[in-house]
């Protein structure tokens, strides 16, 4: 079965998909039109349902995009990491956000108004198709993560998350293995899985007892890579 991954940029904006292959003019220029933004842990950078004035990049931090589901749960759609870009909904004019955006660590990113980004569209015609292109990412990543949702069986989900979560938020201690630390790292976990954390307590226990990783409250340090 394919599984739906969605990597992080590894060096910060020096390889952000949003400036593949701008020429140095260009990329001067669209960076000189940005604001730049810092947020403590904690922030929003934008909620659900509001309107969408601004587009950011994130420099540094880690950002969780949720969502609001009808019963008024918060659902985890995703970690935005150094190198992606959130709320792209902004470069369209009288668009809502679909999600909110929240800091999980001290963030710094680049932010442009809706007005700012549609001039630099005709200006910069490239940057044109890098938004498509990183939208286009987006929802392939959503069909093939619900595709996965709707035919896969819970533990393979659950493994499927874990690994997600490793790729995206997971930093190496230097023994080759991996740790994913979170404020309720087992409940995100159920979100991507769309499963209780009842079910992924129960899968993470028989992955210990199997020596494929240990865990504990808000961290889960994996030996071996799960996929």
């Amino acid at each position: 079965m394919r599984v739906p991954t969605f990597a992080p940029s590894r060096n910060g904006i020096q390889d952000a998909a949003i400036f593949e292959e701008l020429s140095p003019d260009d990329l001067k220029l669209v960076l000189s039109r940005a604001s730049v933004r810092a947020a403590p842990k904690g922030a929003f950078l934008f909620r659900q349902g509001e309107p969408a004035r601004e587009m950011f990049l994130l420099e540094s931090g880690c950002v969780r995009l949720n969502e609001i589901t009808a019963d008024g749960r918060e659902l985890l759609i995703r970690f935005v990491r150094p190198g992606e870009v959130c709320g792209d909904k902004a470069a369209i004019a009288g668009a809502e956000y679909g999600a909110s955006a929240v800091s999980e660590t001290p963030v710094r990113a680049y932010a442009w108004t809706t007005g700012m980004i549609m001039a630099l569209l005709k200006e910069v015609p490239r940057l044109a198709t890098n938004l498509f292109g990183i939208t286009t990412r987006y929802l392939h990543y959503s069909r093939e993560r619900y595709r996965l949702l709707a035919t896969a069986s819970a533990e393979y989900r659950i493994r499927w998350a874990v690994a997600d979560l490793a790729r995206s938020i997971g930093s190496s201690d230097g023994n080759a293995t991996i740790v994913i630390t979170g404020r309720a790292v087992q409940q995100d976990i159920a979100d991507l899985a769309a499963t209780t954390i009842y079910t992924v307590n129960r899968v993470l226990s028989g992955y210990e007892r199997r020596g494929i990783l240990t865990k504990k409250r808000g961290r889960i340090v994996l030996f071996r890579t799960l996929q």
